[in-house]
């Protein structure tokens, strides 16, 4: 980068970075531990405890040795922050992926390769929910548990974990916040703020536990469910996802439907209105923001537009060669679990999508771009950018219609933005889209798939999602696996981050090359 690299210093870089790093890799480690806890439940699984102990360990202590001097650190800017926000997901997926290939399914079989297991370990930490594995009921219990457990913490942040432990107080833990796209404030000091929600995600996921449990969902379903579902991940343990409790026949099916939606919902609201709504002890913080009234506002037309085509379009029947119509109940009930697995960036799934005609496929699709709140463990574009982009151009048109030197308040509820918020929203949105672009486009040529499909399953990558029409399984080249994981790196970090990461790279390798 011609003139950038003047403003890097390679070894304060190098410093800083390193122990930021080492204190997250930290708290990895000691994320690798807490599966060991389902072999006490489940002794069959007590054989592969050492492929959670051994990696935990060794995470903990080369944490330790690259953050010994992490109070040293007196300042950390934006941009060494951004380097390391975006370094640790990276490295995070990396250290992740011994389980998945070390533990085989029961009954024999292979494991999977590197790159299925690095796609699943950033799929799980992103919070992604594609996967490259099938037939889930055959794998360890353990496993499944891991993949729950890395989007329940990857909802989060994993920088935000490391907040809330290991990372003292100051512009070192403000700064990682804000690079790991966060930017609320709910309380003044940004350790607290990450305890305050740390503590508000927890009693989410205990109560989803506890209604899923009493409606007939078994234990273990009942933690993996509530986790993946207000991580919104999506990473069921069954293969149908949600819809195996529909097939399967439980009396209570549509209760966990109804409790699903209510954890994805939660999942994808600003966790300020959380922390109002537990402060104030009312439900108005949450009816009143406005992020929250721009999801419905987007999802009521959309849930409307999938069950038309469900119902009078119908979906594709591969016996009769034809699309067959859903009647109403079952056209209710899908679009809405999709539609709101989608914005809300879950992707749980209760249907074949790909059964599903041109027009659902290309709503939900557009539901996964705009995604849940800014703030919230969704991904997408986020609701606060759509709305933005929505308001501005009234502003602009006011702007004309006013006379000069007219005074246009730009506030939306209660978030009030400048010129630089417009032009931030602006360009975040304008590269997203190009990242859309080229990704869809990538995927036609390369597997020869229609464009609904690709922009469908190139969205839900890239924004955090996991639905599928599929696309996404073992058998795709390894060229798409490999676009599919800088697709979900990419969106988990909001862009921002990773461009300043792969600058900065070249700007270092840059300097270094002229020494």
């Amino acid at each position: 980068m011609p003139g950038f690299s003047r403003y890097i210093n390679s070894s304060d870089d190098l410093f800083v970075v390193r122990n930021l790093i080492g204190a997250v890799l930290e708290g990895v480690g000691v994320a690798y531990l807490f599966p060991v806890v389902i072999a006490w439940f489940y002794p069959s699984n007590l054989k592969y405890v050492y492929y959670f102990i051994v990696p935990g360990i060794i995470s903990v202590v080369i944490g330790a040795w690259l953050s010994r001097h992490q109070k040293k650190i007196e300042d950390v800017n934006l941009r060494q922050a951004m380097v390391a926000a975006a370094f640790v997901w990276i490295f995070a997926s990396l250290v992740s992926v011994v389980p998945f290939m070390a533990i085989p399914p029961k009954g024999g079989g292979h494991t999977m390769s590197f790159i299925d297991s690095y796609f699943e370990s950033m799929s799980a930490w992103t919070g992604t929910g594609l996967t490259m594995m099938s037939h889930l009921s055959s794998y360890p219990k353990i496993l499944l548990f891991w993949r729950a457990w890395m989007q329940w913490l990857g909802g989060i942040g994993i920088v935000l974990v490391a907040l809330t432990i290991l990372i003292r107080p100051g512009v070192a833990a403000a700064r990682l916040y804000r690079a790991e796209a966060r930017t609320e404030r709910i309380l003044p000091n940004f350790v607290n703020t990450a305890k305050v929600i740390f503590k508000i995600y927890l009693i989410l996921t205990l109560v989803g536990v506890y209604l899923l449990y009493i409606n007939g969902m078994p234990l273990f379903d009942s933690f993996v469910n509530a986790m993946t579902g207000l991580g919104t991940g999506g990473m069921s343990d069954h293969d149908a996802s949600i819809g195996y409790y529909l097939v399967a026949g439980y009396s209570h099916a549509y209760a966990i439907l109804a409790i699903v939606i209510f954890l994805m919902l939660m999942g994808a609201v600003n966790f300020t209105v959380h922390y109002r709504i537990f402060k104030e002890r009312s439900l108005k913080p949450f009816f009143s923001d406005i992020q929250v009234k721009y999801m419905f506002l987007f999802l009521i037309p959309a849930i409307l537009l999938i069950m038309y085509g469900l119902h009078f379009i119908g979906v594709w029947n591969p016996g009769t060669g034809g699309y067959s119509p859903l009647d109403y109940g079952k056209a209710t009930v899908q679009s809405i679990f999709t539609a709101v697995s989608a914005i809300t960036c879950t992707g749980f799934q209760i249907s074949n999508l790909n059964t599903y005609p041109v027009i659902s496929k290309f709503i939900i699709a557009l539901l996964m771009v705009i995604g849940g709140g800014a703030g919230s463990t969704a991904g997408g574009i986020k609701l606060v950018r759509v709305t933005l982009m929505y308001e501005s151009l009234k502003w602009t048109l006011q702007q004309a219609i006013l006379p000069r030197g007219a005074v246009i308040k730009r506030k939306v509820g209660n978030y009030v933005f400048h010129e630089e918020d417009i032009r931030e929203v602006m360009g975040f949105t304008m590269t997203y889209l190009a990242f859309l672009l080229f990704g869809t486009i990538y995927l036609m040529l390369r597997l020869n798939t229609s464009l609904v499909n690709s922009f469908f399953e190139v969205a839900s990558a890239q924004g955090n999602v996991g639905l599928s029409v599929g696309i996404t399984s073992p058998l795709l080249p390894p060229d798409v696996k490999v676009l599919f994981i800088i697709l979900m790196w990419v969106g988990r970090l909001e862009i921002f981050s990773v461009i300043v990461f792969i600058v900065s790279i070249v700007a270092a390798v840059e300097k270094l090359g002229r020494r």
